[in-house]
């Protein structure tokens, strides 16, 4: 068949259960994040990179915030149709309230919280119903289970204890239908009010037409506690130098990379810091500094700030705390005073930045032409370019130099570096920098304005894809980067503690000093650059502007 012709639907419309509401606040269940990306960006990814781009996904509980932050997302590859379902009902329901919206002869569905890895688009081409199952056997009572016979759907049972749980597959929440008008008559022979499951339409259609049962490769359903964590395991993420894999215990996680200056500066940040910063990080088991370097971390499991930020939902009082309590550990830092000289902080905060500048444009087109503008129009306003701050920025690093302020740093202190375990309360910092200017000593200012560009520069927002920026002219950019409803409130917190200690317009600078020199770490992605660029530019302007 082809593709264009089939109507995907996620289920999604629920809220997230009670365990995981302690990690992430009561949000819906497609924003459970996995390693910084929601369950549903992760089932709609997969689902474009197979050709398949008419979605549909049923939305309830919380539905504006669903709806916002995946039309953000996905604007720019495919339109989604959302359709509002009563979360408080079983999916079943979600279902039926979605039949009119099609007019598709073929359907495919899938659970807005179960991750597979089958190849879809294969399965359905062969244009036969199929369900599904898992390859294991599965305690019936968890989960609602079937019989196969000869490769196809035999009996199927609700969640219910049942003898000999050697012969029942679970289902694992993807179903293809390939005659809609049969599923949309279906819903004739149930009452009106009925909770409807699954399972429950399943075998009306099963009473004219056979079901395949067609063997999960590999199914992860994140909408359980227990499920969720071993789910983070499995798509653990780094970043592209980077590979990290767990030892036999699962326990520990096993980091080599291929710039292997940078893992041992890491591995020397870690046996240098003092007992009480070695509380923050995770714990050390084993590392190498010689021939193929190496570290054996212990696995936290918690999620990370990036993702509390972008897709939880608390409070404003919850974030106040969150930021005081990152500031008690900025002041433990402190506490570590080392010696910094005036050459390392203009390595670190200008030349460093010239020299990726100059590689930018050395490579890019584009940021050659950008950079070579005295002005530049960022949404319509005017600002000065780089060219046109560089004196000045010269003159800030070299007055801001405070010897109160040189001690052990992190380096790399934003919020996705940041785990943070909500139960116990407490903060287990990740990938360091390693080396500030010679060593581990650096300017604590540097770290708060890591946590700055997470909290108002959006950094973290647009490196998980929340952002639009379009070049509309050799010196005009627009761009959007997306906000949350607490984004104000925590800001001004974030910056009347800043001014209580440092000089606020010192910390703007540093942050924007970061957007611009990041510009060639991101070079897979233009638009991404554009977006740091502005911003950076912007903050710039904050302090040296017209």
């Amino acid at each position: 068949m082809k593709i264009k012709e089939l109507r995907v639907l996620i289920l999604s419309a629920g809220e997230i259960n009670n365990e995981l509401a302690k990690i992430f606040g009561k949000i819906p269940s497609g924003l459970i994040p996995i390693n910084g990306k929601p369950v549903i960006f992760r089932i709609i990814d997969k689902l474009l990179n197979e050709g398949i781009s008419n979605i549909s996904i049923t939305v309830g509980y919380k539905k504006e915030i669903l709806e916002e932050i995946i039309t953000e997302q996905y604007k720019n590859q495919c339109k989604i149709q959302f359709v509002e379902s009563d979360f408080e009902k079983p999916p079943g329901n979600s279902i039926k309230d979605s039949m009119n919206q099609f007019d598709e002869e073929k359907l495919l569905i899938i659970l807005g919280d179960t991750l597979i890895s089958n190849n879809l688009t294969e399965l359905v081409n062969k244009g036969k119903n199929f369900v599904l199952t898992s390859n294991e056997f599965v305690k019936t009572e968890n989960w609602c289970v079937i019989t196969k016979n000869n490769g196809k759907l035999d009996k199927i049972f609700d969640k219910k204890l049942l003898e000999n749980n050697n012969k029942y597959h679970a289902l694992v929440g993807c179903y293809f239908f390939n005659n809609v008008n049969l599923l949309k008559n279906s819903f004739d022979e149930f009452k009106e009010d009925e909770r409807l499951e699954i399972s429950s339409i399943i075998k009306k259609i099963k009473e004219k037409e056979e079901f395949d049962s067609v063997t999960a490769q590999e199914w992860l359903d994140v909408g359980h506690l227990e499920n969720y964590f071993s789910t983070k395991q499995f798509v653990l993420k780094t970043r592209y130098f980077n590979k990290l894999q767990f030892d036999d215990s699962g326990e520990n996680v096993i980091k080599t990379s291929t710039n292997n200056k940078k893992l041992i500066d890491e591995i020397n940040w870690y046996k240098q810091i003092p007992n009480d910063i070695s509380e923050l990080v995770p714990k050390i088991s084993d590392s190498s500094v010689v021939q193929n370097p190496y570290i054996k971390l212990q696995y936290i499991k918690h999620p990370t700030l990036s993702e509390l930020w972008l897709y939880g939902e608390f409070s404003s009082d919850f974030w106040k705390e969150i930021i005081n309590e990152l500031f008690i550990i900025i002041q433990k830092f402190k506490k570590h005073n080392h010696h910094v000289t005036k050459q390392e902080y203009n390595s670190i905060y200008f030349q460093k930045t010239q020299d990726r500048i100059n590689e930018l444009v050395k490579n890019n087109e584009i940021f050659k032409e950008i950079f070579e503008q005295d002005f530049i129009f960022i949404n319509s306003k005017k600002l000065k370019n780089w060219k046109s701050m560089i004196n000045e920025i010269k003159e800030k690093i070299n007055i801001m130099f405070n010897e109160d302020d040189n001690c052990l740093v992190h380096g790399d202190l934003y919020f996705s570096n940041i785990l943070y375990d909500s139960k116990k309360r407490n903060f287990k910092l990740i990938d360091p920098r390693g080396k500030w200017g010679q060593g581990i000593a650096g300017d604590i200012k540097y770290d708060i304005a890591k946590i700055r560009h997470s909290i108002v520069g959006g950094f973290d927002t647009i490196t998980n894809g929340l952002y639009s920026a379009k070049r509309q002219g050799e010196n005009r950019i627009e761009y959007n980067v997306f906000v949350s409803k607490n984004n104000q409130t925590i800001r001004n917190e974030l910056d009347n503690i800043i001014e209580r200690n440092w000089k606020l317009d010192e910390i703007k600078m540093i942050e924007g000093l970061l957007f611009i020199s990041m510009l060639p770490l991101h070079s897979d992605n233009l638009e991404r650059q554009l977006a740091l660029f502005c911003i950076g530019i912007e903050r710039l302007n904050e302090i040296f502007g017209m």
